[in-house]
């Protein structure tokens, strides 16, 4: 459902200064994650993206490619200490060490219900949505230290706070990877390196759409609960993070900023 005037995939460049930049979008090959390399790459980064699908990374690699894009692909999941240095490793081999960082965990399982949660659960959600930063982080920031330039985005959720229609191991984990962000952009300020939260909305996508029909959502209770409704777009989503990438944004950090046309009610 799209408001009037409402264009979907919209998407150009500015100058926002990151030609040759090294870009690490880890979990890049759908939705959001690839407007993001792909727009990155627009704007003249190299870039390396990761997926766990074969058939995605390869074909996120091929339609950036023939945009006239610089990209890697690696398939690949994003949790363990073992994977952020592949993912890394490849960066550093064919373009050198990487200036942004972007994680993009994949989607939440529906489990629901205090009782009904397993620890194996909670502990799953932990690797997945905080130590995937944390292992990619360590192992970008020294090298971003020695040039005292470097940015790290962490695509969230609007599950800052507790929710209690989100299932739990979400809403918990999601908390903890924006307190990691905050540590991250006080702890390396004096070293120009920013990091900042991006808390979408309803963004349409075929894993939004997967992520619907899979769990029993009402896509219209979405809208419903939007201002504008209509669902946003992964370019939406993309376009904010090339400019917190680019040097325009360089007093910006430790922010988490939404992006979910006005859905949220809270003032901070």
């Amino acid at each position: 459902m799209a408001a009037p005037g409402a264009q979907q995939g919209e998407s150009g460049t500015m100058d926002l200064k990151l030609t040759n930049r090294i870009a690490v979008v880890a979990g890049g090959s759908r939705g959001s994650g690839y407007a993001v390399a792909a727009e990155l790459a627009a704007e003249g980064a190299r870039v390396v993206l990761t997926g766990r699908n074969p058939d995605f990374v390869a074909d996120a690699v091929d339609r950036i490619t023939q945009a006239g894009g610089t990209v890697r692909g690696l398939v690949t999941n994003m949790v363990s200490v073992e994977d952020a240095k592949r993912i890394v490793d490849l960066a550093r081999e064919a373009f050198g060490e990487p200036d942004i960082l972007v994680v993009n965990p994949p989607s939440p399982s529906n489990t629901s219900g205090f009782e009904a949660v397993t620890n194996e659960e909670y502990l799953a959600a932990h690797d997945m949505y905080t130590m995937s930063l944390v292992n990619l982080a360590r192992e970008v920031l020294p090298a971003m230290k020695a040039r005292r330039w470097g940015r790290i985005v962490e695509l969230a959720s609007i599950v800052k706070t507790p929710h209690l229609h989100v299932p739990l191991p979400h809403q918990n984990t999601r908390v903890a990877s924006v307190a990691i962000i905050k540590t991250i952009s006080f702890e390396y300020a004096k070293y120009e390196i920013t990091a900042n939260s991006i808390a979408p909305g309803a963004i349409a996508s075929a894993l939004a759409t997967e992520y619907f029909e899979v769990n029993g959502y009402d896509a219209e209770a979405y809208l419903k609960a939007t201002p504008m409704e209509r669902f946003g777009y992964p370019e939406d989503i993309a376009a904010l993070v090339a400019f917190l990438c680019s040097q325009r944004a360089n007093f910006i950090s430790g922010e988490t900023i939404r992006i979910d046309g006005g859905a949220s009610v809270s003032l901070f």
